[in-house]
């Protein structure tokens, strides 16, 4: 069988396989959680570097009761629940609706399938916002005038931009491929349920981040 780091990396150039393989493994709900700390270990690390800088929201009032100056630095302890969170409402939405919908898989075949995919689609995300925070926790570029670049006409926007919609399409498309491959519903089911599943997503992850 295939190890975790074979079947991740696998699934940013032919996911249909991936996943297929990663239903075949007997692993396979301890290797959709890994795809899932993949997230967190990432996003965390950003929100550390980003409180290192001194960083804070230039342009969005945060959707939680928090100062701006102390955003990030409880962005730091709220990830990693925050994200669990987005996995289980994603993968027990995809289970419910799916075998509702005529599916046959289990509730911890979606919560695998469902678990790899955020892993590998929020490595997009972090192309951009990984270096960004690194690189302001090292005093190379500041924090606050980034957040200000980002959101204004300048090559740092389209840098942002550009690694947000590989960020979507990789949702978009390996949300429903994971319901296809563990439900075997038709293809207008799957991305049905599949683009719901990531609405539901995102939209927890950003009351606890954005």
């Amino acid at each position: 069988m295939k190890t975790f780091s074979t079947l991740f990396f696998r699934c940013f150039h032919a996911p249909k396989s991936a996943l297929e393989e990663l239903l075949r493994s007997p692993n396979f709900l301890r290797y959709g959680f890994f795809g899932v700390l993949i997230a967190i270990a990432g996003y965390t690390a950003m929100y550390i570097f980003l409180t290192i800088g001194h960083g804070a929201p230039s342009v969005f009032t945060p959707w939680l009761n928090i100062s701006r100056d102390e955003y990030y630095a409880f962005n730091r302890y709220l990830l990693a629940p925050s994200m669990l969170l987005c996995w289980f409402s994603a993968g027990s939405l995809v289970q419910l609706l799916g075998r509702l919908a005529g599916g046959r898989g289990t509730y911890e075949q979606s919560m695998a399938t469902i678990g790899l995919s955020i892993g590998v689609a929020m490595c997009f995300g972090l192309l951009h916002d990984l270096p960004m925070s690194f690189f302001s926790a090292m005093g190379v570029i500041d924090a606050r005038q980034h957040e200000i670049d980002m959101n204004n006409p300048t090559i740092w926007r389209t840098l942002l931009w550009s690694a947000y919609l590989l960020y979507f399409v990789a949702f978009l498309v390996l949300f429903p491929l994971a319901v296809r491959i563990t439900h075997r519903l038709s293809w207008g089911r799957s991305i049905a349920l599949g683009l719901l599943s990531f609405v539901v997503f995102q939209l927890v992850f950003l009351i606890f981040n954005r």
